[in-house]
């Protein structure tokens, strides 16, 4: 008789070995998230600031009120540093600097938002008083007070508007929590930009003292009163 041929059999199921990472991809992925969490760092996106009740001394500046957006203080302060610069061979030397801010961008409309720019009179030369005079600068003084909102951050001028706006969005929410907590009754915000520093790498710095007025007849220039119209 013929042999029986021996049923067939299915070949036995294959799974597949896991793929294994490429070495160099895994290290690039780990620096480039690496370089992202010290970029924010940088941006102080992981600083929770400090609000306290700080005096403020008095500061006599030369300043000019505008209206209109938060988009354009930027610019304003540019403008600035450009006209202190013209006696400096066309760089700005290290000043103290102030915003002035006198409406709620998030509740007022963008074209009745009223803010002024300035720089502290100390920190500049006659020459430069004279040119910012020319141009519409006026004279000022910030009055001092016992008790104001305060918090701190560091402007990276190396990060423009990127550093900015991580300032305003890490320190106002902070004072507007504190002072809702403390039931103060806040007005004229103020940011007070300290001398520029450089650190061992050579990158810029800026100290930055925010403020909000804990009295609503605070350091209110002239054009705030209805005396003269601002700019736009």
């Amino acid at each position: 008789s013929m042999p029986r041929t021996p049923p067939r059999t299915s070949a036995p199921f294959h799974i597949p070995k896991p793929v294994q990472p490429r070495p160099m991809l895994v290290t690039a992925a780990v620096s480039l998230l690496l370089v992202l969490l010290a970029f924010l760092a940088t941006l102080g996106y992981f600083h929770t600031p400090q609000v306290t009740v700080e005096p403020v001394p008095v500061t006599r500046i030369r300043y000019k009120h505008y209206t209109g957006g938060m988009q354009k203080v930027g610019p304003a302060f540019q403008a600035l540093c450009k006209l202190i610069g013209e006696c400096n061979g066309g760089k700005t030397p290290s000043m103290r600097m102030l915003g002035l801010y006198y409406d709620n961008p998030d509740t007022t409309p963008e074209e009745k938002c009223r803010w002024a720019v300035g720089a502290v009179e100390e920190d500049l030369s006659e020459e430069q008083k004279e040119i910012l005079g020319k141009a519409g600068y006026k004279e000022f003084l910030v009055e001092g007070c016992a008790k104001a909102v305060r918090t701190q951050w560091t402007f990276r001028p190396q990060l423009g508007f990127m550093s900015i706006l991580m300032m305003v969005w890490r320190c106002y929410p902070a004072m507007d929590k504190y002072c809702k907590e403390k039931k103060i009754d806040s007005g004229t915000s103020m940011e007070y930009y300290q001398r520029c520093q450089k650190n061992f790498l050579g990158l810029s710095r800026v100290p930055v003292n925010l403020y909000y007025a804990m009295s609503k007849d605070l350091w209110k220039v002239p054009e705030i009163c209805g005396a003269e119209p601002s700019s736009s």
